[in-house]
């Protein structure tokens, strides 16, 4: 809803909202992933439920991970007004909508207007829960991932709101064993007399966990760029992955999330980039069973004294088919990404030759997509039935539209292309 209303103007209440959680952390600090957010109540539940089951998890370290979150952020919220500055638009006016208008702003009947499916929900659930928290450790999504929590740490810079130890405290480093979100709190607490990392969620654990009641929530002079010439985000702690390694992982990253985004209209933006970062660690852990005497993936043991275990043989085995499946959902998303461009484009191409070229390469690739995928793409089909219709292929238009009404039985716009096309071909009582 934020991007709703940076690009098209439209005040919402996401923006709204957003907005006031900005305003807040300035003053607070960073409060609200930890003590409102859906996805870290998520990774606390899952994080619960491997404690409870006896599974160890090994959190990781990554340079090349952390910048994610920024640059998501940037993707989504500022890249857009630089492309629309240097295409020389205007910014639109802010106005207000209703359901009538198609986006409402405030009050709506389409409660779902911004949610994937339920099984892609619970695939998200699954990924960006014990997946990525067994994976990469507890509240990487947080960290690895989600644009929203750079925009409050950023903000958090100029937060008074810090976590401060009195007199009392004796460096035991009980609150660092307890922070989950990895932060070396004994340590800047001696350095800086307040956590100054804008990792810091706020969730007082530490405070709670304290044996000498000596860390408190206190106000004080904002760090600012004090963070930036600190230890780091992990407080000095070496990085798990060497700069080849992470130099892989950025590669393997981008191709991953660049193919998953969007695929069959149903994987969300957010889930792609918890995808591509899996894949990216687990690529990198792949390649160490080739040269590492010793490989761990989170708790479990792949490889010791330079030899394969048998779960190491079993993850070898399921690296190679997560190799081909990622290759070929690359490849069906290629086929989409150009198919629906191109038959986004049709409308505006020139020569009468120039459109028939774009079709026939529109068509090549959305059908190739079809034939392809895993499961059905509606837009593409739609778009199928729309490319196949402008190049007079009635046939082809005829056997989409007939796989759509299929598998939607009340959709009325399928059914009158199916009824025009009917009447084109001069069977006029199936049209009927």
């Amino acid at each position: 809803e934020v991007m709703y209303t940076l690009e098209l103007g439209i005040i919402t209440a996401g923006f709204l909202f957003m907005s006031l959680l900005v305003l807040g952390t300035l003053v607070f600090g960073r409060f609200f992933c930890s003590w409102a957010c859906h996805i870290m109540v998520l990774q606390e539940l899952c994080a619960w439920v491997l404690r409870k089951l006896g599974i160890r998890r090994k959190p990781i370290r990554s340079r090349l991970l952390l910048l994610v979150p920024l640059g998501t952020a940037f993707y989504m919220f500022i890249w857009p007004q630089i492309l629309r500055a240097w295409q020389a638009k205007a910014f639109p006016e802010f106005h207000f909508r209703t359901d009538s208008e198609g986006w409402a702003s405030f009050v709506t009947s389409n409660f779902w207007r911004n949610l994937p499916s339920a099984p892609i929900i619970v695939l998200t659930f699954l990924v960006c829960g014990f997946l990525m928290v067994y994976l990469l450790g507890s509240r990487t999504f947080c960290t690895y991932v989600c644009p929203y929590g750079a925009i409050f740490a950023l903000a958090d810079r100029f937060s008074p709101g810090r976590l401060r130890a009195n007199e009392k405290c004796r460096q035991c480093g009980t609150c660092t064993s307890t922070c989950t979100s990895g932060i070396r709190v004994h340590e800047e607490l001696k350095e800086h007399g307040a956590v100054i990392n804008s990792a810091c969620l706020k969730c007082m654990d530490c405070v709670s966990a304290c044996p000498q009641d000596a860390l408190h929530y206190r106000f004080t002079a904002p760090p600012v760029l004090k963070t930036l010439r600190g230890a780091g985000r992990f407080g000095g702690l070496p990085y798990d992955f060497s700069l080849r390694e992470e130099a892989l992982m950025a590669v393997v990253f981008l191709a991953v999330a660049l193919s998953f985004r969007g695929l069959y209209s149903r994987i969300p933006f957010l889930l792609s980039l918890a995808l591509g970062a899996i894949v990216a660690v687990l690529t990198v852990t792949t390649l160490r069973l080739r040269y590492q005497p010793t490989v761990l993936l989170s708790s479990i043991v792949l490889r010791r004294n330079s030899r394969l275990t048998r779960i190491g043989k079993a993850y070898a085995a399921f690296a190679a088919m997560l190799m081909l499946f990622v290759c070929h959902c690359a490849f069906v998303r290629y086929h989409e990404y150009f198919g629906l461009r191109q038959a986004l484009s049709l409308d505006k191409a020139g020569a009468a030759e120039a459109d028939s070229s774009l079709a026939e390469r529109a068509l090549t690739h959305l059908h190739t997509a079809d034939q392809w995928g895993l499961m059905a793409n509606e837009r593409v089909q739609r778009s199928l039935v729309d490319v196949s219709l402008r190049l007079k292929r009635l046939d082809t238009a005829e056997a989409y539209a007939r796989k759509l009404i299929h598998d939607h039985p009340d959709d009325g716009v399928s059914r009158l292309k199916l009824g025009q096309i009917l009447i084109d071909q001069g069977r006029h009582a199936q049209a009927a």
